[in-house]
């Protein structure tokens, strides 16, 4: 009875209580007025979008510059996460939970099918469907997966792994991070509000990754066992991958999301090394390639390019979609690498970070996007066709339904997409759990039932929204708007970051 009474009293109920009201009444707002509330979605996120896009765009910008900076100088390179610590996970492992936890199922939906819109709606004036927007088709999920989303993550993962296991402050949560800049105001009515932002802000991150998810495991069973894809069936498909990733934050980070991160990373690569043996194998490494040397040859100008004039709405639409969404995702990504990251170097976390990651986007989207340009291209498969007449999710199901042994294939996306879920949200639950608790020991768990509470709560929202009928469109809003008053914290985390380690290595060089 103690215990629990201790595991109660060290929750931060304010932070649990607003984000409660939060999500009770966003649900309410969508049953009670879906036609409404859709159309004011879409108006502030278009508001956001147009507005302030280059915000995101700059934030980007000066992450991978700063990580480049923090990375490489001597001055912090060589700052360890624990001074005597040693490190808890494989490379392997490492690499695996940083790379589920990020980028879900959707990895594995735009992986195949991103390079078809690029294609067909090109950026730049290009004409459609002409060799050089075939180029960029294949660069562009490059750019949107690759060093921009993985800079915004490791400066707080640095920031939040020296707190816990350098400095081993009991503190877990978003404020504390923030104290060097904000100073003892953390401790009040401000840090509750850094936290609150924080957790609004990967409300809309999840909700994106269930929205891009759960048609494509809906899409699986329809063609396995011809259940109807109903906006009814992926709501049930939230709630089945809700009770695994439960289950999943209830046995704990080690026995729960390093176990489903290692069987999900040797179900993709298995599945990438199949299609490049039967796909044009040729044709996929000339266009990865071409798409790798194109991505550095126009690196900065791709990744600031808004067209000003033309006004297409192709940046808004996606560079400026996936910066909000990797910055939705960048804190929580930052809490959940740090917990991993003890006895690493501040050298070993961006680098890492920054390799790992971009290896496995330029691996996969290299095979899985290229493995289906070619089919396209070689008219094995009309994708832009059937993308137009049964939707993105339809699409890449029936075009692993059309390879030998199909129903194999289908089936691995089945459990890959379930799995990646149930690790993204898993990870998700396990950080905001670690938040809301007011002290976190070296080691220590946050409360299982706090853990549970917030796999349910991350998951109320889309699942309200595909009950009734929420577009992917409408879903991937939740990341442009959420994602705004993350920037706030963010900026403040990674000044904090750098006042740290210079406080730090001063005090070293003193005491030396």
């Amino acid at each position: 009875m103690n215990h629990n009474k201790e595991k109660q009293s060290n929750i931060d109920w304010t932070v649990v209580s607003v984000s409660l009201i939060f999500v009770a009444v966003s649900c309410i707002f969508l049953f009670a007025m879906p036609e409404q509330s859709t159309r004011i979605i879409n108006q502030i996120n278009d508001f956001i979008a147009v507005n302030f896009g280059w915000w995101y765009i700059w934030l980007a910008i000066i992450s991978i510059v700063l990580c480049l900076y923090m990375g490489l100088s001597s001055k912090f390179k060589d700052i360890k996460m624990g001074e005597d610590a040693e490190k808890e996970y494989s490379e392997f492992s490492w690499a695996a939970m940083m790379f589920c936890a990020s980028m879900a199922a959707g990895f594995i939906y735009w992986g195949c099918i991103e390079w078809a819109y690029h294609y067909s709606a090109p950026p730049f004036g290009l004409a459609p469907l002409s060799v050089e927007a075939g180029e960029y088709a294949a660069t562009l999920p490059l750019l949107h997966w690759g060093f921009s989303a993985w800079s915004l993550y490791l400066i707080p993962s640095v920031a939040f792994a020296f707190v816990h296991f350098t400095l081993k402050q009991e503190r877990f949560d978003v404020a504390n991070v923030c104290r060097e800049v904000l100073g003892d105001r953390v401790d009040g009515t401000l840090g509750k509000i850094l936290n609150i932002f924080f957790v609004f802000g990967l409300i809309g991150g999840v909700g994106t990754a269930l929205g891009i998810g759960s048609p494509l495991v809906s899409a699986s069973l329809n063609n396995l066992f011809g259940l109807q894809d109903t906006p009814q069936l992926r709501t049930i498909v939230m709630i089945v991958v809700a009770a695994i990733f439960a289950t999943s934050a209830y046995l704990g980070v080690k026995k729960g999301i390093k176990v489903l991160s290692d069987i999900n990373v040797f179900v993709m690569i298995s599945l990438a090394a199949i299609m490049f043996i039967l796909g044009d194998t040729v044709f996929i490494i000339k266009m990865s390639t071409t798409a790798l040397g194109k991505l550095m040859q126009n690196f900065i100008h791709l990744s600031t390019y808004m067209d000003p004039i033309n006004n297409s709405g192709h940046p808004e639409a996606w560079l400026v979609f996936y910066l909000a969404w990797w910055m939705s995702y960048s804190i929580f990504m930052g809490l959940f690498i740090a917990k991993i990251s003890k006895g690493r170097t501040v050298f070993q976390i961006i680098f890492g970070g920054l390799i790992y990651g971009f290896a496995g986007t330029f691996v996969f989207f290299s095979i899985w996007g290229n493995f289906f340009m070619g089919k396209h291209l070689n008219g094995s498969f009309d994708v832009l066709g059937s993308l137009k007449s049964v939707g993105g999710p339809q699409t890449v199901i029936q075009v692993f339904r059309s390879l030998p042994v199909g129903v194999v294939f289908v089936l691995s996306i089945l459990i890959a997409s379930i799995i990646s879920m149930a690790t993204n949200f898993d990870s998700a639950s396990y950080t905001l759990a670690m938040v809301s608790s007011k002290k976190i020991q070296l080691g220590e768990r946050p409360g299982k039932p706090l853990t549970m509470f917030w796999a349910i709560s991350l998951a109320a929202i889309p699942m309200v929204m595909m009950w009734l009928g929420a577009s992917l469109e409408d879903l991937q809003v939740l990341s442009i708007i959420l994602a705004l008053p993350t920037c706030i914290v963010y900026g403040i985390i990674v000044a904090s970051c750098f006042k740290m380690l210079l406080k730090y290595r001063k005090k070293s060089i003193s005491e030396s």
